[in-house]
């Protein structure tokens, strides 16, 4: 059984980024009858001009959330999340005192008359500051909702009264302890009116006294029993925290869990596609981390989540169209890959060319205007040579509007499968023993590995290469994966060649 292991390395820088810059704006409230401050943090390439949107963040208790949202939210974008617009909402109103007592609770209680204003605040971000953001920035509408103590009490509230207003809820040890619990009644009644809505809300809690005091264990017991199957939920508990600290810990683990399953690049598995010999199985490589939230089907259905989930290899025997969808808490991020796997016999090897020494390929060089891959046959040459270990495509005359074929034969040690990969910034297309296994033959920027299974025997096979370079840097890497090995070979130098 062939095991496959691809090497590959980021492209991603990870050295010291700067900071995000915060904008201050603000707003006149006529639902508030005052007027409302928010910070708002831009993606690092955010441009006005392009028609790119982007799914916004809003945090409660700006003042000193803002900023610990941006800088876990910029490490998350790295790898577990898309680039997003932050809006940072300000508690204090011009002139005024802090208002989040007033704001952030639904009823109003004995000895504190500035409570009860849930409701104006409701009214005023679905009303007037979600239309304003969206009108002046490039909001896609899809919102994240993120409070901490009584804001977590007031993100339950408008998640109940308002199920639409944000995707997801983030809630960071919230005060459902609130006038004798309302919150908790209100939940147990109503819960079950968002059925059908897909949501997902984390709440979080400290361990010990605190979960059971602040009302989290009480919440999560109605969660078990009443939460409708389109509310995407849990409850996290955590020892050693602050109640002020949780805000970090839901931050981070909130957005992770509002974009589990988020893939930065392309879903990859590899190999992508091939031919297969009856009942000799070969394993299939899936080369993302975060293949847990990957199902596959190898029927040609397209999976969903109770499908076969996918692990770090899998097993495939006889034909075979293998289908894999990973599946975000965001479906709209949800990625899907198809590989081809049909049935054949082991391509027949000839024998070693009387002409042929090792140490490279043969290679002509052509230069010409294409789209796409001329005909050779047609075109003379410019230049030609052999692909030493000297040989490297930014030497050749032009780094543009250029071609060249490589070709030669290469050895095969042993009977088995053979896997072949192809990386490249252009158009390319590989032959193996005269069969076409990898076709890019228009011209692309650089993309994913492309790569084909093939079953060969012990000898030698011809191989040629096909590359067109219309315009940006020439890349071009070809490896091979021999039977019983775990690292690829690159294809050049231990390869016979002849002219």
């Amino acid at each position: 059984m062939l095991l496959l292991i691809f090497v590959f390395v980021s492209s991603r820088s990870f050295a010291q980024r700067d900071v995000l810059p915060m904008l201050r704006d603000s707003l006149y409230s006529e639902i508030l009858k005052e007027e409302r401050g928010f910070d708002i943090v831009l993606p690092a390439k955010y441009d006005p001009q392009s028609p790119e949107k982007y799914e916004m963040i809003y945090v409660m208790d700006a003042e000193w959330s803002t900023r610990i949202t941006s800088n876990i939210y910029e490490f998350l974008s790295i790898d577990f999340m898309p680039q997003s617009i932050i809006v940072g909402v300000n508690n204090t109103p011009s002139g005024k005192e802090n208002m989040r007592s007033r704001d952030f609770t639904p009823t109003k209680v004995d000895g504190n008359p500035n409570t009860g204003g849930a409701d104006l605040f409701l009214s005023f971000i679905k009303n007037e500051l979600i239309p304003y953001i969206k009108k002046k920035y490039k909001s896609s509408g899809v919102n994240t909702y993120c409070g901490s103590s009584l804001g977590g009490l007031f993100g339950m509230y408008g998640m109940i009264k308002e199920p639409k207003l944000f995707s997801s809820w983030l809630l960071a040890d919230p005060s459902f302890w609130w006038d004798n619990g309302f919150m908790k009644k209100l939940a147990a009644e109503h819960l079950s009116d968002l059925q059908g809505i897909p949501l997902t809300l984390l709440i979080t809690g400290r361990e010990g006294e605190a979960f059971i005091g602040m009302g989290t264990a009480d919440m999560d017991s109605i969660l078990k029993s009443k939460a409708p199957s389109s509310l995407h939920w849990k409850v996290n508990k955590y020892s050693g925290e602050t109640h002020n600290a949780m805000i970090f810990r839901t931050v981070y683990d909130g957005l992770k869990f509002t974009y589990e399953g988020y893939l930065k690049e392309d879903l990859e598995f590899h190999p992508m596609n091939g031919i297969i010999v009856k009942d000799k199985p070969f394993n299939i490589l899936f080369v993302d981390d975060n293949y847990k939230s990957i199902h596959y089907t190898t029927d040609g259905t397209q999976p969903t989540a109770a499908s076969a989930p996918a692990a770090p290899k899998v097993s495939v025997v006889n034909a075979t169209t293998l289908t894999a969808r990973s599946i975000c808490n965001r479906e709209r991020y949800d990625k899907t890959a198809t590989g081809h796997f049909t049935m054949g016999t082991t391509l027949p090897a000839t024998t070693k060319n009387k002409n042929a020494t090792a140490g490279g390929l043969h290679y002509d060089y052509y230069e010409g205007s294409w789209d796409s891959l001329p005909d050779f046959k047609k075109l003379k040459p410019i230049q030609s040579g052999k692909t030493s270990k000297d040989f490297d495509l930014a030497k050749l005359p032009k780094q543009h509007d250029f071609a060249c074929v490589q070709e030669g034969q290469l050895e095969t040690q042993t009977d088995g499968y053979y896997l072949f990969g192809i990386q490249c910034d252009g158009a390319t297309r590989l032959y193996i023993g005269g069969k076409l296994v990898i076709d890019y033959g228009i011209n692309h920027p650089a993309d994913k590995f492309q790569s084909f299974l093939l079953p060969l025997a012990k000898g030698f096979y011809p191989i040629r290469l096909e590359y067109l370079q219309k315009k940006g840097n020439p890349s071009l890497n070809m490896v091979y994966l021999k039977p019983g090995d775990q690292n690829p070979s690159g294809i050049g130098l231990e390869v016979e060649y002849s002219k």
